[in-house]
């Protein structure tokens, strides 16, 4: 397991990554987390990002691929 993946948990809600001493989803204030994600996608611009409209994201951030 890469140390960036040991140290975050996946949003189960929005998928967006956070740090595991977190307990509120910054992105969308949910408090359900799962540490079982696999990959991640940085979004800088949402508007201009056509992976961020093909996974829904509307916001900047890091996000888990897939989650489980």
């Amino acid at each position: 397991m890469s140390a960036a993946k040991k140290d975050l948990k996946a949003c189960l809600n929005c998928r967006y990554l956070v740090p595991n001493d977190v307990e509120v989803c910054p992105n969308c204030g949910s408090k359900r987390f799962t540490d079982e994600w696999e990959g991640f996608v940085i979004i800088i611009d949402p508007e201009k990002s056509s992976v961020a409209k093909s996974l829904g994201i509307s916001k900047p951030g890091k996000y888990a691929i897939k989650i489980r």
